[in-house]
């Protein structure tokens, strides 16, 4: 009896430490979903290089979650699919007031947390400004999937009283750097981009060849959100994570792949410029 006793003392043992550290495992295991229209073997290799370094820092698991679109990854998050999503400024604005999740970091680029939009022509084309698009063929990315690439053109569009619709032949190219293309290439009249692309070595054919005939205001890049349940203790050593990312050469060359060379604190009042191009973008 007494070794009965001792024994399923000791199963007992065994079961609470199982259930424990099953229990703590859930707590520290999380996913973060992307958009890619098509699941880019390189795109995916970038994410998950960050994504193991930020595991390895914050000891926190993440698994990554690939989604076709904007829309779907807010969906995602609605139904508690993923706890994280990384949205472009405008899907966050979106997810914000559908979800009330919270932005945790947003990366950066060329050194900075902000960019700019602007729309561009060929550095021979005769149009001047704006209001030269007018009956010229304009190429945008992808519709009602990007903010640079759509809802912020069309806003400045707005802005100056030309309708996309009625006033310009819009084509959707898919992606930035086929805007960029496009227009070197002489295919359309103009583009409208994420003007940081420019400056990517690998783009300078094609940039060389274009002139920008309008910007946007600054803009802050897409932003890593986490949905509104996650437990505070979970963002902050993600966030911590992230932010140090750009300390040391084992953070560095896991960005290497990912055009980002750093994470900043993100909060809600840096999209209130985004707020208010969606406003103009609805009249």
């Amino acid at each position: 009896m007494k070794y009965l006793k001792k024994y399923l003392y000791l199963v007992l043992l065994i079961l609470f430490f199982i259930i424990f550290t099953i229990s703590i495992q859930a707590e520290e295991f999380i996913t973060l979903g992307v958009t890619s229209k098509k699941i880019a073997l390189s795109k995916l290799e970038s994410w998950q290089s960050i994504l193991d370094e930020v595991s390895k820092r914050s000891g926190i698991d993440i698994e990554l979650v690939v989604a076709k679109d904007h829309q779907t990854l807010i969906d995602l998050m609605r139904n508690k699919k993923i706890d994280l999503g990384y949205f472009s400024p405008v899907f966050y604005v979106k997810a914000r007031n559908e979800l009330n999740c919270k932005p945790i970091v947003l990366e950066k680029r060329l050194g900075s947390p902000y960019y700019r939009g602007g729309f561009i022509v060929h550095k021979n084309s005769k149009i001047k400004n704006l209001t030269d698009l007018k009956g010229k063929k304009l190429a945008l990315t992808a519709k009602r999937d990007s903010t640079s690439g759509y809802y912020l053109p069309i806003a400045i569009l707005n802005r100056n009283n030309i309708n996309y619709k009625d006033d310009l032949n819009v084509v959707y190219t898919g992606k930035h750097i086929n805007v960029l293309k496009s227009v070197s290439y002489g295919l359309v009249d103009a583009g409208a981009i994420k003007l940081f692309i420019l400056e990517d070595e690998l783009n300078k054919e094609h940039s060389s060849q274009i002139r920008i005939i309008a910007k946007s205001s600054y803009l802050p890049t897409s932003s890593i959100t986490a949905r509104e349940d996650i437990k505070k203790d979970i963002i902050n050593k993600l966030r911590k994570a992230f932010l140090s990312l750009d300390t040391d050469q084992e953070g560095l060359k896991a960005m290497q792949k990912s055009g980002f060379d750093g994470f900043a604190v993100s909060n809600d009042q840096m999209y209130d410029i985004v707020r208010e191009y969606l406003v103009d973008y609805s009249k």
